[in-house]
C-alpha cells in the first residue's frame, strides 16, 4: 500500500490558518466598530466563495461541507449566544458537538461523487440525514441514564466546556482523518480536517468572546485553500501517478536557467505488456515505476510526459551527476519483483487461502 508522509506537511498551511486566527482574537477589541461588523460577516462571505468554487470545479463534499459550515455559523451567532444552563441551548449545543464529528467522518469517508449527478444527491441526503438524526441524538441521550446524560453533558464554567463524549468523537474522526492523509495524499482530506480542528476550538472555548467569529473566518479559508489546492492538483497533476503533468512541465522549461539537464525515460514492452496481463495491472506499473522515479535525487523533478514516458529535469546539473541519479532508479525499478494473481487460480474460501499461505 503507498503511503504519503509528505503530505501531512501540507496540514501546516491549516495549522497557521487556525493559529493566526487565535492571535486576530485577542486584538480583535482593538478594531473600530465598522471593522468588527465587517469581520462579523465575514465567515458568511467566505462561505460563499467557497460555494462558488465548489460549484465551478463539481466538489460535493466541499460543498457540503461549506453548507455545514455556514450553518454552523449562523446557529452560534443566533442561537447560542445565551448560557447553556438554559435546557434548549444545551440540547442544541449537544446536537451540535455530535454532528460535527460525525458530518466530518462522514465527508472523509465517502468518495467523491460530484455535484449534479444521482450519487451526489444521495450523498447529500445522507449528510443531511445525519445533521437531523444528531438532533434527536441530542434529544434521546440525556433521557437513557444519568450517566449517559453526564458524559455529554457540556460543562458551561472553567476554561474547557466540551463535554467528554464530544472530545472523544473529535480525537477519532482527527486520527481516522490523519490516517486518511497519509494514505491518499487528497487536498480535500486536508481541508476537511482543518475545518474540523477550527469547529472543535468553537465548541470547546465557546465561552471566550468572539471565538465564533475568528474559527469560522479560518474554517472559511481552510475551506477555499482546500477548493484552490485542489483544482491546482487537477491542472499541474497526474491523476494516476500523482506526478506533474505536462502542463506543469510546460511551464518550468519556460523558466529554466542556462544550465540543466533534461531526460526522457519510457517502459520497455509497456504495451506488450498492458496486452498480455491488462490495463489495471498496466497501471499498477506505472504506479510502481512513477512512484521510484519521483524519489530520483540530484535535485531531479519528474513529471508524466504521456503514457508510458516520463520526464526528468536536473536544474543546475550536469549530464554525468543526472546519468548517476536516473541510473540508480533504473536499478530499483529493476530490481523490483511484482507478483500478478492469477484470478483462475485464486483461493474460493478463505481457509484455503491460509492454509496455502502457511498460515496456522
Amino acid at each position: 500500500m503507498q503511503t504519503h508522509p509528505m503530505a501531512l506537511m501540507r496540514l501546516l498551511v491549516p495549522v497557521a490558518i487556525i493559529g493566526a486566527a487565535l492571535w486576530l482574537r485577542i486584538y480583535i477589541d482593538n478594531l473600530g466598530t465598522e471593522t468588527r461588523v465587517v469581520l462579523t460577516y465575514l465567515p458568511y462571505l467566505l462561505c460563499l466563495t467557497a460555494l462558488f468554487l465548489a460549484y465551478q470545479f463539481n466538489r460535493c463534499r466541499l460543498m457540503l461541507a461549506t453548507l455545514g459550515l455556514g450553518v454552523f455559523y449562523w446557529l452560534l451567532q443566533s442561537q447560542l449566544q445565551v448560557s447553556l444552563s438554559q435546557p434548549e441551548a444545551a440540547r442544541l449545543y449537544l446536537a451540535t458537538s455530535l454532528a460535527v464529528p460525525l458530518l466530518c467522518l462522514y465527508l472523509l469517508l465517502v468518495p467523491e461523487t460530484g455535484i449534479w449527478h444521482l450519487q451526489g444527491c444521495i450523498v447529500a441526503l445522507v449528510f443531511l440525514f445525519l445533521a437531523l438524526a444528531s438532533s434527536q441524538l441530542a434529544a434521546w441521550l440525556p433521557q437513557t441514564s444519568e450517566a449517559a446524560a453526564g458524559y455529554y453533558r457540556a460543562r458551561p464554567s472553567g476554561g474547557y466546556i466540551l463535554s467528554h463524549g464530544a472530545t472523544l468523537l473529535m480525537a477519532l474522526v482527527l486520527v481516522a482523518g490523519l490516517v486518511l492523509v497519509f494514505l491518499r495524499d487528497d487536498e480535500t482530506d486536508i481541508a476537511l480536517l482543518g475545518a474540523l480542528v477550527t469547529l472543535y476550538l468553537t465548541l470547546a472555548l465557546l465561552h471566550l468572546e468572539d471565538i465564533s467569529i475568528v474559527m469560522s473566518v479560518a474554517g472559511g479559508l481552510c475551506l477555499v485553500w482546500g477548493l484552490l489546492r485542489s483544482t491546482h492538483a487537477m491542472a499541474y497533476r497526474d491523476e494516476l501517478t500523482g506526478l506533474l503533468g505536462r502542463r506543469a512541465l510546460t511551464e518550468r522549461l519556460n523558466r529554466l536557467g542556462r544550465r540543466y539537464c533534461i531526460a526522457m525515460l519510457d517502459v520497455d514492452h509497456f504495451k506488450q505488456f498492458n496486452d498480455k496481463h491488462g490495463h489495471d495491472i498496466g497501471d499498477e506499473v506505472l504506479r510502481m515505476v512513477s512512484a521510484r522515479i519521483n524519489r530520483v535525487g540530484s535535485g531531479g523533478t519528474a513529471y508524466r510526459y504521456g503514457g508510458e514516458e516520463f520526464c526528468v529535469v536536473f536544474p543546475r546539473k550536469s549530464v554525468e551527476e543526472a546519468a548517476a541519479a536516473l541510473e540508480l532508479v533504473r536499478t530499483q525499478i529493476s530490481d523490483y519483483r511484482m507478483s500478478i494473481r492469477d484470478r483462475d487460480r485464486r483461493p474460493v474460501r478463505s481457509r484455503d487461502g491460509a492454509r496455502r499461505r502457511g498460515a496456522t
